[in-house]
């Protein structure tokens, strides 16, 4: 029998919102008149939010551009951003990080990328620039900006700024804390080496569309539901553990009889088998120590049963879940890792870039997708 990802169906939202501050940051030529920052202030205007909106005309300089965004967020989150990282975070700064989310569209997705590196921040990628210095060296020379027909001069110089700011992010130290939105159709950029630089991020790969994202009002609702109404990742004191069965098995079968055979009627004959013995099991836990979902690895590289306990849902536990699986699967060198979700479960393996394959199937009386994700 094939193995199956059976996710418990979706409970109600947190009815209070994370303190919520956002960043835009424009592309290349582009300013805070295009329409994706326009229908992003929109947005923030109609949830009451306005004050905690902000979105600069960036200089042509990535140097400078850099600084204004890190003294905006100096002055907004009360932290210091002077000196070096300390993993990742700037000195005083994780808890104040966490109310912000900098949306960035591509050169200002390399911006955005680079300053929740430091800040520790989440950000939201729209086809965003991956390899600046290469990208914008064709751009040396005389522009004019697209909203408001003003001169400005992209200097040499300015290449070497981005080459010394990719440099400070050869790698994501968080890649769960992004967001990319990726067109295939993108005329000018590579979406490939975008869904390859944020693997292990959520994704969503949208098929054909274009670079400036022209029906970004279609996809407004993730966006802001991934940096408003998402649950919060950071929850002091969670933590998720892994081992084998003999370690797991009593707690994680405890969390898969209470989701799959007692909720949805699972038969038990199907939903314990021979190969958890073989498998990396996934337990996450809340600051009180106690179970709040599992999840398991395969040796083929499938993920299945992931269950969340119902006090936990819509907390952000299958994504913690989900996340140190897949990460187990990259470090013992997987090349990929796939899933068979149940159909309502789709859109939360879509954020995390896993992409629908086949027909829908039938399993345990459950509709689901092969879903799967390439490293």
């Amino acid at each position: 029998m094939k193995d199956w990802l059976r996710c418990a169906p979706p409970g109600a939202r947190n009815a209070t919102l994370r303190p919520a501050m956002m960043l835009y940051l424009h592309g290349f030529r582009s300013s805070p008149d295009s329409l994706k920052a326009r229908l992003m202030a929109g947005a923030m205007a109609e949830r009451g939010l306005a004050a905690d909106w902000h979105c600069p005309q960036l200089p042509a300089s990535p140097a400078a551009a850099l600084d204004l965004a890190l003294e905006w967020a100096r002055d907004r989150l009360g932290i210091d951003t002077a000196g070096e990282r300390q993993g990742g975070v700037m000195p005083g700064g994780a808890d104040a990080a966490a109310r912000l989310t900098i949306v960035g569209s591509s050169l200002g997705g390399f911006y955005a990328t680079w300053l929740a590196e430091r800040l520790g921040c989440r950000a939201v990628l729209l086809n965003p620039v991956v390899h600046a210095a290469r990208d914008l060296a064709t751009q040396v020379g005389s522009h004019r900006t697209f909203h408001g027909d003003e001169p400005f001069e992209f200097l040499p110089g300015y290449v070497d700024e981005l080459a010394h700011a990719e440099a400070d992010i050869p790698v994501l130290t968080r890649p769960e804390r992004y967001f990319l939105l990726a067109a295939t159709g993108d005329e000018v950029l590579d979406w490939r080496e975008m869904r390859d630089r944020f693997a292990g991020s959520r994704q969503r790969i949208i098929e054909g569309g274009d670079h400036g994202i022209s029906d970004f009002a279609d996809w407004l609702p993730d966006v802001l539901e991934f940096a408003l109404d998402g649950p919060e990742q950071d929850a002091p004191g969670r933590r998720v553990v892994t081992g084998g069965w003999t370690d797991l098995g009593a707690e994680a079968g405890r969390i898969r009889l209470e989701v799959f055979v007692e909720e949805q009627k699972v038969p038990l004959e199907e939903e314990l088998d021979a190969r958890d013995a073989q498998c990396l099991h996934a337990i996450a836990y809340d600051a009180d120590g106690r179970a709040m979902g599992t999840g398991r690895l395969l040796p083929d590289g499938h993920i299945g049963r992931m269950a969340v306990r119902k006090p936990w849902r819509g907390q952000g536990v299958g994504s913690l879940l989900l996340t140190a699986l897949m990460d187990a699967a990259r470090r013992r060198g997987d090349a990929e890792v796939v899933l068979d979700a149940q159909l309502q479960a789709r859109p939360f393996y879509a954020r995390h870039g896993f992409v629908e394959e086949g027909e829908t199937f039938m399993d345990a009386g459950i509709p689901h997708r092969v879903m799967r994700l390439r490293f």
